[in-house]
């Protein structure tokens, strides 16, 4: 699958070396292509990571991770770039400067506003909800930690779904766009689980489940 993932941060870094072992095609979209984290990205060695402009990111891609500060998302989706039938997944959590809210109003998402600026893609909320230690190790004994996507069209959430399973998550599918606002609300309650209450960012959700009336 060709996976264009837009930015070169930790989360950008994390999930395209972990994609490209699989198999996945990747190419990085950046706007300055010496920063110092493209220059720590140009040392990985695999063949099937390539860097370049935001630009040929979203021309390349089938799927576009959107792995970029919340308040770059309307210029990238802004590009001249037809994303027609593309799969956008949200990343994005649209946070006030406290990190105790969100910036959007409360009958919307993030990933809805997204669909809006691109209204011909498919986009898909997912890997919000954790924070990059657990992307790097999602593993907890036994148990694998949940991630939690939702998307309107359900060959993309599907696709979305296989990119999460080949990292290792356990993933917990909650349905269409419009339940993107509960998506973020979580990820609001693991930052204060992990900063405000001190638990730490290793800490991760599990949805447990049983087929028995007890």
């Amino acid at each position: 699958m060709n996976i264009g993932i837009i930015g070169a941060g930790d989360v950008a870094a994390t999930l395209g070396k972990s994609w490209a072992r699989k198999g996945h095609k990747i190419m990085f979209g950046v706007r300055n292509t010496q920063s110092p984290k493209v220059t720590s990205l140009l040392k990985i060695s695999n063949e099937n990571l390539k860097i370049s402009t935001v630009s040929d990111a979203l021309s390349f891609a089938d799927i576009i991770i959107l792995a970029v500060p919340w308040s770059a998302v309307k210029e990238i989706i802004s590009s001249s770039v037809d994303l027609t039938g593309k799969i956008l997944v949200d990343p994005t959590n649209p946070l006030t400067s406290d990190m105790k809210g969100m910036v959007t109003e409360s009958f919307t998402s993030a990933a809805e506003e997204i669909a809006k600026l691109a209204p011909k893609s498919k986009v898909v909320k997912a890997f919000n909800t954790v924070g990059i230690k657990v992307l790097n190790n999602m593993i907890y004994g036994t148990t694998k930690a949940d991630i939690f996507i939702c998307g309107s069209d359900l060959k993309s959430r599907n696709a979305v779904k296989k990119l999460a399973t080949d990292l290792g998550f356990q993933v917990v599918d909650v349905g269409p766009l419009s339940n993107a606002k509960l998506i973020e609300q979580l990820a609001l309650l693991w930052i204060e689980l992990a900063y405000r209450q001190e638990m730490g960012p290793n800490i991760a959700f599990k949805l447990l489940t049983r087929t028995d009336e007890m």
